[in-house]
């Protein structure tokens, strides 16, 4: 607690701090939340079902903790009622709308008094929304998990995703029938997506959009769009959409993109918070890929500290707290390199970790495995198991510099044996 200010800045209450089932991370954006909380001297909330799981690696971090379901705004309601908040936020998928519906009916200044109840968490409620204000969409259809699937309902290939998932988990490309029924299978079988968050059981299936994956980071402030900067992307072979390294900087990728992301957040209505825009630069203009209305994750937003010099989750909580923003001061850009589990097994040996966290260029090697430790090759952002971040002039530079260091790091992972008495 050296770091906190001596006088209490406000009181920020958060709604979970890590995704369903993940384990605490020093590296999260909701611990980055804590850190920049108690540098503003503000109070400390934490509204959790997961005490037992969080409060050994942030207790010291937090001042309250208040313990219920999560996964309904009406429960939190009930838990929160009578406590006094000058914001209440979550940076995880399943939680955000949930936070920022109870913001609003809290009448917080921070919240978005046009949000409909859950929030936009649903992407075929997004989708529909941009059709109805005449935005750059792409083709799309709903696909019920119980219900038989006949045909493609939109030109194939496809991409097949919950209307409620993150970190592309059941997300898969399809380009017949029989993988569309294969990818609506596969999800009808999940009860969980953990901690008790269910799936809704229903899919999008979007028509597959040509172009470079990029995304928006920023923050809406009383319905004005403060961008940091963006990012560009690449992703595994098909079918599945892993992402495998992400470069940011303050340098535009398209002229039109941040008029863009300021349309389709002025169609949802959503006047406040941080966001994370990903599109596709499609011929015809930047495509909405989709929306999360939460500080962007995955150890992305460390990226961004350290191309603008700022904190992101301290600009955040100051756009909250109506507090001056910090100044960024641009510098280059900094890449994710990921390393992702080749298949399902045990990690049997990890090496060239120093290595590569010596390399020029590195500011950070962040393995989330160890020797021993099962690992399952899910197609999702879920496999992946080390990253290296990295700076560079440009973002091709950063990329190059990270995916050089990542080839130095040796996770090897061994198949469970066959049993041969099953």
């Amino acid at each position: 607690m050296a770091d906190r200010l001596p006088h209490p800045g406000g009181r920020i209450g958060f709604v979970e701090l890590l995704p369903p089932g993940a384990m605490p991370s020093p590296h999260s954006n909701g611990v980055a939340g804590l850190r920049a909380a108690r540098r503003l001297g503000c109070e400390t909330v934490v509204v959790t079902a997961h005490r037992h799981r969080l409060e050994p690696a942030v207790g010291e971090l937090v001042d309250t903790w208040i313990g219920c379901d999560t996964t309904s705004a009406d429960l939190v309601t009930d838990a929160v009622a009578g406590q006094r908040f000058d914001a209440l936020i979550s940076w995880v998928d399943p939680y955000a709308g949930i936070a920022q519906e109870v913001a609003t009916r809290l009448g917080l200044d921070t919240a978005n008094p046009d949000w409909p109840s859950g929030g936009w968490n649903d992407k075929a409620a997004v989708r529909a929304r941009l059709d109805d204000h005449g935005l750059n969409n792409a083709r799309w259809a709903v696909v019920n998990a119980h219900d038989p699937v006949t045909a493609m309902p939109v030109p194939a290939p496809a991409v097949v995703k919950p209307v409620d998932g993150f970190s592309s988990v059941d997300t898969v490309r399809a380009t017949t029938p029989v993988e569309l029924r294969g990818a609506v299978a596969d999800h009808r079988r999940r009860s969980s997506y953990g901690d008790a968050v269910t799936p809704a059981g229903r899919l999008i299936c979007e028509q597959e959009l040509h172009g470079p994956l990029v995304s928006a980071e920023g923050m809406a402030v009383d319905g004005r769009l403060e961008i940091w900067g963006h990012t560009d992307r690449t992703l595994s072979r098909p079918p599945h959409y892993i992402e495998t390294s992400v470069a940011f900087s303050t340098e535009p990728l398209h002229p039109d993109l941040d008029d863009y992301a300021a349309a389709v957040c002025k169609a949802l209505g959503y006047r406040n918070g941080p966001f994370h825009f990903e599109a596709v630069l499609t011929d015809t203009g930047p495509v909405l890929v989709e929306i999360n209305t939460r500080l962007v994750g995955a150890g992305i937003h460390r990226a961004i500290d350290l191309a603008t010099g700022v904190s992101c989750a301290e600009q955040v909580l100051r756009g909250c707290l109506g507090l001056p923003f910090l100044d960024p001061h641009a510098d280059g850009a900094v890449c994710l390199a990921h390393i992702t589990a080749p298949f399902s097994g045990r990690v049997d040996t990890i090496d060239g970790v120093e290595a590569a966290r010596q390399s020029a260029g590195v500011h950070d090697v962040v393995c989330r495995v160890a020797v021993g430790e099962t690992v399952t090759a899910t197609g999702s952002n879920t496999d992946r198991l080390c990253y290296v971040l990295a700076s560079g002039r440009t973002r091709h530079q950063s990329r190059r510099t990270a995916q050089n260091a990542a080839r130095k790091i040796d996770i090897t992972v061994v198949r469970p044996p066959e049993n041969h008495f099953a």
